[in-house]
């Protein structure tokens, strides 16, 4: 459920759900060795998925609108932390697993997941960060480790520290897809 939810498989080649599915279930096996003030524990976990999927991943051939069709290419960091990112809220914040405690710890480490106007708004907002992708297929390691520092600033700024990127993630996808 979580997998899917996250509304990626479209962008990935056929038969990755599987390949993707079990991987995921590796990390959230992980998830209870985790513990409550061991954050490089989770970011190994989180580091190690999105490693394994960019050399495993591909994505699924595309037809564009004009007609011509976009070549399958290896996923990139973007795909595969977009795709754990929310894989992640759901199991662990929406669905409190792998169990309740496990997840009161592991919540505030959760990433944002970061798309493309949640990128565009933190450019637009920190113009002196010097993102250069506009894509979440663009986004390599680097770039992903800037915008998350960059959600935190926003949420340091903007929220008074109120909140925590999961639900930052949340609060800016609903504002920016559903609100305009």
């Amino acid at each position: 459920m979580a997998l899917t939810f996250t509304a990626m498989m479209r962008v990935f080649h056929t038969g990755s759900k599987k390949l993707i599915a079990m991987e995921f279930e590796k990390l959230c096996d992980n998830l209870l060795s985790v513990k409550s003030s061991d954050t490089d524990c989770y970011e190994k976990l989180h580091q190690d998925f999105c490693t394994w999927f960019i050399q495993e991943i591909k994505t699924a051939e595309k037809r564009l609108k004009n007609g011509r069709v976009k070549a399958s290419q290896p996923a990139s960091y973007g795909h595969a932390a977009k795709t754990l990112d929310i894989a992640m809220k759901v199991y662990v914040y929406y669905c409190g697993q792998p169990t309740l405690e496990v997840a009161n710890h592991l919540t505030p480490m959760l990433h944002c997941a970061v798309d493309t106007p949640i990128m565009e708004l933190l450019k637009a907002k920190f113009p002196n960060a010097h993102v250069t992708s506009s894509t979440i297929e663009q986004v390599d390691k680097g770039c992903y480790i800037v915008l998350q520092k960059l959600v935190s600033k926003d949420i340091a700024e903007s929220f008074a520290n109120n909140i925590i990127p999961v639900q930052y993630d949340d609060i800016m996808w609903n504002r920016l897809n559903r609100n305009g």
